[in-house]
């Protein structure tokens, strides 16, 4: 300890340690915890087993513990504040105080929820954004490495023993519970990877979509668990903004799927009509024109070209009326509707036919 001065050295006073209280110790690892109070405040020790203590290889990790725990600076993450040398202990890492209770004991409690759930994995998914911002992997992810605090249900993630990083080359094994474990972890010689905190994720999560039945939570644990990294989420990021995604309601989503549907299908239907109905009149040169008459009048032509007896003459009157009236349904027959036969077109139309069988009568 030293007042700030540089090169000043104060050696440690174990009297400002009170109530000192052994809260934890590992079944399976060389771990325990001590509650204690220090200038008003609660803190803990983490420190070795007695049985480990003086162990190279143990000491050496809980310094790699401290390492990367004290570079560590996010509010859902335990703080660590120090490293220590308690007289009877052994050299310890001094950590913030949590008042809370383990993810496990929460859902254990029934006090899981949907809107809670939803706020744990985002609060979690942002702490190992950070954590995997730094290149640091945790290795240990599980409800029990994670505290719920009792003041508004906060996420702090615990537990850096396993965890490792790029700059280190102690403890490169195997590590973590093996339940959690991404199976890629257990392989001789595997390289560091955020992804494998990913799949741990995705198991905390399926426990959580288990406990409340939730399938979307379930399909996002899905997809954050295959077996192949590049498979999964590649980051923790994704697995918030997935799980948080919006949805549509069923009923919505089949109501709009029918009105896309309806209004593809009418589209459909008019492009039919329009490109698949026969024109109304042919067009020559900017001057419309029917067909069926152009035809009649040309076969009328010839008939009377073809005929010399005078007597047609005397039919002319007849013949005219005749001829007109088959025009008029030749005519009406490529204008049925009622619309299009006052449509100034259908009367453009007709007075050049009458203009040409005109011409036609009076050639004698």
């Amino acid at each position: 300890m030293t007042s700030g001065f540089i090169c000043e050295e104060t050696a440690h006073d174990d009297s400002h340690y009170h109530d000192l209280q052994e809260v934890y110790v590992s079944a399976s690892g060389c771990n325990r915890l001590f509650r204690c109070e220090r200038y008003d405040r609660i803190h803990i020790l983490k420190t070795l087993q007695a049985r480990y203590v003086g162990n190279d290889f143990y000491e050496q990790a809980l310094r790699k513990e401290f390492n990367i725990g004290y570079q560590l600076e996010h509010p859902n993450i335990c703080r660590t504040l120090g490293w220590e040398q308690h007289s009877e202990l052994g050299r310890c890492i001094l950590l913030e105080y949590i008042d809370g209770i383990t993810l496990k004991e929460f859902m254990e409690q029934g006090k899981l929820t949907r809107p809670l759930a939803c706020k744990i994995v985002t609060e979690l998914c942002n702490a190992l954004h950070y954590l995997h911002s730094k290149q640091i992997v945790h290795r240990d992810l599980k409800p029990s490495n994670i505290l719920i605090t009792h003041n508004g249900n906060n996420v702090k993630l615990i537990d850096f023993s396993l965890s490792d990083c790029d700059d280190y080359d102690i403890l490169k094994l195997p590590a973590g519970t093996r339940y959690y474990l991404a199976p890629e972890v257990l392989q001789p010689d595997a390289p560091l990877d955020l992804r494998a905190d990913v799949y741990s994720l995705g198991i905390v999560l399926g426990e959580m979509a288990t406990l409340l039945g939730d399938k979307r939570m379930a399909a996002v644990s899905r997809k954050c668990t295959q077996r192949k990294p590049e498979r999964r989420y590649s980051s923790a990021d994704e697995v918030s903004a997935a799980l948080l995604a919006p949805t549509v309601p069923l009923r919505r989503w089949l109501w709009s799927s029918a009105v896309v549907t309806m209004l593809v299908l009418l589209g459909a239907g008019v492009f039919y009509y329009y490109s698949s109905r026969p024109r109304v009149f042919p067009v020559y040169g900017n001057v419309p024109y029917s067909e069926a008459c152009r035809q009649l009048l040309h076969e009328e032509r010839i008939r009377r070209m073809n005929v010399s007896d005078t007597s047609l003459f005397a039919t002319h009157q007849a013949d005219s009326l005749l001829l007109m009236n088959r025009l008029r349904q030749a005519l009406n027959s490529e204008y049925p509707l009622s619309l299009q036969q006052q449509s100034p077109t259908y009367r453009m139309v007709w007075e050049n036919v009458e203009r040409e069988a005109a011409s036609l009568f009076a050639d004698r």
